[in-house]
């Protein structure tokens, strides 16, 4: 069982501080250089190091099983029916049937109104009314810090502690949000593990500027290193890491908890998210049957996307979860819950942008000879216009093509507005449902999974990160059905001469979403495709989206925070 947290070292309480930062920039928006510098290769153990053979591709990624014949064959059938038979954009009529018999009462929660058992509904600290628990001081802090490949960002929460009862969960009051200069990640320092830790100087300095003396000793710290510092391979990022957590331990007051400088495994990421909005939603914690349910959460990054749910089994059927790393046995605030995670590796947005643009690329090679014109894959050039059924009629981009057997070329992808049904047929080739299930029953790309119709019919589902970013702009609102997402992808895919496209007049922010990025409807139809088909949730299944709870920020690092301070903490005994 994963006990959380550990056992580590310290606890307790600032002023209250605010959300602030050092010069930085978005790494989110970067999305076409790295995509989510906290999800891809999580999964990769570190001994791994370098990759060999300059094999790009992880082991479950959705191109990793196809040879240069597979995809050639299946891209040239496919793309045969798009550009002959699919040029319909699916029309369809969308209606919301309110809640239906899958949907949980408890769904008319707002972003902006939490229930009343969620920990963010108790008294605050300074509000006269707190009775802390025996012991216990009514505030407390912790520190954590995520080092990503792109930057630095140091979290520092502020947690009141006004419900007696020993085993409830604080409530967040607030938090302090300072990250380093862009593109100085840790990562960017191999082979000089002294600038590594050196760069974490100024935000250090916040941190000890906003918690008062007092407090200092007894505020934990954590520092979680994600895909770019594994990257460097083993020797270098250990270094660093020593280095980092040496620096912490002799120049700073705050604790640094054990094993606390570490590069985060990517099933302690989905399920912090986990935590963060299950504790947000008062759905964890003392006091909670098992029988209420608890949210699941789809995260969906660059490289790759997450799930974490908590499936419920039928006990006359005495079913459960089959064994493998995929089983998360988590001991929070005194329950247990055994929760179901993957990390999809490969089927983040940017790399399905990737498997698709290359899917297109082989159908044109391949077809070239019936055409008269037969073309060599390596002598493809920018000069090449490939007609992409994903894009918008005569949008135009410079894509890298880098498919398993081929060397590296960049070509231009023409749109051909052929619209969302065609887009489809292309993106379900990539998601790979038909793959061999080796451990029925599988999600896709052959990865075990139980049907969340059966095991999850009534739970909140969130979907995080691009999800977020590429909907909320477009008008559809929290909590939407998987139909609405449906539909408004076919209205996105129909292109701007549509119709379909009045829904957006008057919205600047969706004109100017869609107006820069060609590849708007590859992105909607995968996310469609990967929650309809991949993940076989039913057309009128509601789901949550955000970046915000009651203006907490939705993400890993809160979860992370709550379980170390969940833990026995002690204050450092050498200040």
């Amino acid at each position: 069982m994963v006990s959380f947290p550990p056992n580590q070292s310290t606890t307790n309480p600032l002023p209250l501080p605010t959300h602030t930062q050092l010069p930085t920039s978005d790494p989110a928006d970067d999305e076409d250089a790295e995509g989510d510098d906290d999800m891809n290769l999580a999964n990769a153990p570190l001994s791994t190091g370098k990759r060999k053979g300059g094999d790009r591709y992880g082991a479950s990624h959705p191109l990793k099983s196809l040879t240069p014949k597979r995809i050639a064959a299946i891209a040239a059938g496919l793309l045969f029916l798009i550009f002959f038979f699919g040029r319909s954009t699916g029309t369809f009529s969308s209606s919301r049937t309110g809640s239906g018999s899958d949907i949980p009462d408890e769904a008319a929660v707002r972003l902006d109104k939490l229930p009343p058992n969620s920990p963010q509904k108790l008294p605050s600290a300074n509000s006269g009314q707190c009775t802390p628990p025996p012991g216990k001081k009514a505030k407390s802090y912790a520190i954590m810090i995520d080092a990503g490949s792109t930057g630095s960002r140091l979290h520092l929460y502020t947690f009141s502690h006004c419900d007696p009862d020993p085993k409830a969960l604080p409530k967040l009051e607030d938090e302090l949000f300072v990250t380093t200069k862009p593109g100085n990640g840790l990562s960017k320092f191999k082979g000089n593990p002294n600038a590594a830790a050196e760069s974490l100087r100024d935000m250090m300095q916040r941190a000890v500027d906003a918690v008062p003396k007092s407090e200092q000793s007894c505020t934990p710290l954590a520092v979680k290193a994600t895909a770019g510092l594994r990257l460097l391979g083993s020797k270098d990022s250990q270094a660093i890491l020593d280095e980092v957590e040496r620096w912490l331990k002799t120049e700073w007051p705050f604790p640094v908890v054990e094993d606390g400088v570490v590069i985060m495994d990517g099933r302690d990421e989905g399920v912090y998210a986990w935590i963060t909005i299950n504790y947000l939603l008062g759905l964890i914690g003392p006091g909670q049957p098992a029988s209420a349910g608890t949210a699941a959460v789809m995260d969906l990054g660059g490289a790759s996307t997450q799930i974490v749910f908590e499936p419920i089994f039928d006990p006359v059927t005495k079913d459960k979860l089959a064994p493998g790393d995929h089983v998360y046995d988590l001991d929070f605030a005194g329950a247990r819950h055994v929760l179901y995670q993957h990390s999809h590796l490969g089927y983040g947005l940017m790399q399905a942008r990737r498997a698709v643009h290359n899917l297109v690329a082989y159908s044109h090679v391949w077809l070239s000879p019936h055409k008269g014109s037969p073309i060599d894959w390596d002598s493809l050039s920018e000069k090449d216009k490939i007609h992409n059924p994903c894009m918008f009629k005569g949008e135009k981009k410079v894509v890298t093509l880098d498919p398993p057997g081929r060397n590296e070329v960049q070509v231009t992808m023409e749109g051909t507005g052929a619209g969302f049904e065609a887009c489809r047929r292309v993106v379900e080739v990539m998601i790979a449902k038909d793959a061999a299930c080796e451990e029925p029953p599988c999600a896709f790309a052959g990865v075990y999974q139980p049907k969340m119709g059966e095991v999850f019919a009534a739970g909140k589902v969130w979907a995080l990160s691009f999800f977020y970013d590429r909907i909320a702009p477009l008008g559809l609102k929290s909590p939407f059905s998987i139909s609405d997402l449906r539909q408004l992808t076919s209205d996105v895919c129909a292109g701007r001469k549509s119709s379909a496209w009045s829904r957006f007049k008057g919205n600047k922010e969706a004109m100017a979403e869609l107006t820069d990025r060609p590849e708007y409807c590859l992105d909607l139809t995968f996310m469609y495709s990967l929650l309809s088909l991949g993940y076989e949730l039913d057309e009128e299944r509601q789901i949550w989206m955000g970046k915000k709870v009651s203006d907490v920020e939705l993400g890993w690092a809160l979860g992370a925070a709550l379980a170390m301070i969940e833990g026995h903490l002690s204050c450092r005994a050498d200040l």
